[in-house]
């Protein structure tokens, strides 16, 4: 879903969670949204190292469509795992042990090109504030009791 809305994310690593940010601010308006996952949804083992322990977070950027072409690989993965590297540039390198018909398993690497995103940059990728909603509906129904007769 995000690689149609846009067509760069940053996400955002922090040791609780992953939020998946889109800024695609355009004079002619624009796609935000603000998604968060809770990692231990999604992962039964979790390890992250951020810059230091009072900015213990990480910050990326990468292609949507490059994350959606890797992660359609994962949805009868055995296991999944999902690490920062640097091969020739830096890069988000997804694992995927899928599993055969024989039983066997076999190992999928994808390789997506990262840029890190500064600490001077991250004040503008907070999660945005918004107010409580106030939503309220109305619904007319109109009501035919198909046991009246109009013969009385």
């Amino acid at each position: 879903m995000i690689a149609k809305l846009a067509k760069t994310c940053t996400l955002r690593i922090s040791p609780n969670k992953l939020n998946f940010i889109l800024s695609d601010k355009l004079a002619s308006g624009g796609v935000s949204m603000w998604c968060e996952l809770e990692q231990e949804n999604f992962f039964s083992e979790f390890q992250m190292e951020g810059v230091s322990a009072e900015n213990n977070e990480i910050y990326l950027e990468l292609t949507s469509e490059n994350l959606s072409r890797a992660l359609k690989t994962t949805q009868n993965a055995r296991s999944l795992k999902i690490k920062l590297t640097n091969k020739h540039f830096p890069c988000l390198t997804i694992s995927v042990e899928l599993l055969s018909v024989s039983s066997s398993s076999r190992i999928v690497t994808h390789d997506i090109p990262i840029t890190i995103i500064p600490r001077r940059l991250w004040k503008d990728l907070q999660e945005p504030s918004v107010p409580d909603s106030d939503v309220s509906e109305a619904c007319k129904i109109d009501y035919v009791d198909a046991h009246s007769s109009s013969d009385n």
